[in-house]
């Protein structure tokens, strides 16, 4: 079953709320032995809801919660009699914001304020950075860094169409530079710190990008998502809400396999 985990999360989802739905015919095919139908209509929603919900035990968290509300989502719109046009306005503003958790299963994730004190203190001691954030989303990073002293470059990639407009405007008016670019075409030789927060699915992938690209004195952080298979050079645990950790990387940091063999 390992290549069903490798098709998009959205078709996933989507065979899950079928399937609850199927789940549901049987369990009404049963309780119709015990209490006569019909069943209020909301009671059936919910119930799809939470069987789908509980049936994405597998995907990430996120889409747990996507599966409960797309049942009551519907079955909301149809009680308040809400128009296909807007209905599709809505869906076209989604797939704006959200396709990279489609194309590239990248989900749209906002760094905080603590985690971008923590990226200052990374590089507190060197007199010049030029900085990139892979995925820079609304570029509040890209922004933030620009107006440290001791960065002289802060540059955010996005692909997603309104989050990049966002950046983009962001970093006309406050500072920085955000272009609408994919990571694969992002020459990475070209910074001191480079930094991530994606998902764990691009992760084995960019850290070979990283390897062959990056300085011998330049450093990758990753927030919340660790490079499989490699030792971090440090892990910063940091004290906000969500206990945020950044997987700290320099361009020799070891794989596992080689780690043992240093130690033996």
């Amino acid at each position: 079953m390992g290549w069903v985990k490798q098709w998009p999360k959205i078709v996933l989802a989507l065979l899950l709320q079928l399937l609850a739905i199927g789940v549901l015919a049987l369990l009404v095919k049963g309780l119709s032995l015990v209490v006569s139908p019909p069943y209020p209509d909301w009671a059936l929603v919910l119930a799809q809801a939470v069987i789908a919900a509980l049936l994405s035990w597998w995907l990430p968290y996120w889409w747990r919660w996507i599966q409960l509300f797309i049942p009551i989502g519907l079955y909301a719109a149809l009680l308040l009699d809400v128009s296909p046009l807007m209905a599709l306005v809505l869906f076209v503003l989604l797939w704006l914001v959200f396709r990279n958790s489609v194309v590239n299963r990248v989900p749209l994730y906002l760094t905080n304020d603590i985690t971008r004190q923590a990226l200052k203190e990374l590089v507190k001691d060197r007199s010049s950075v030029r900085f990139i954030d892979l995925g820079c989303g609304l570029g509040h990073n890209v922004v933030y860094m620009s107006k440290l002293a001791n960065v002289q470059q802060s540059l955010g990639v996005e692909t997603a169409w309104l989050p990049y407009w966002w950046a983009k405007t962001q970093a006309i008016l406050r500072g920085g530079q955000v272009l609408r670019q994919d990571i694969d075409s992002v020459d990475l030789s070209q910074y001191e710190l480079i930094y991530a927060f994606l998902s764990p699915e691009p992760m084995p992938k960019l850290w070979q990008k990283v390897q062959a690209e990056m300085q011998p004195d330049a450093i990758f952080v990753s927030n919340s998502f660790a490079v499989p298979d490699v030792i971090p050079d440090a892990i910063w645990q940091l004290a906000d809400k969500r206990q945020t950790e950044l997987f700290v990387y320099k361009k020799d940091s070891l794989s596992e396999s080689n780690q043992e063999l240093k130690h033996a």
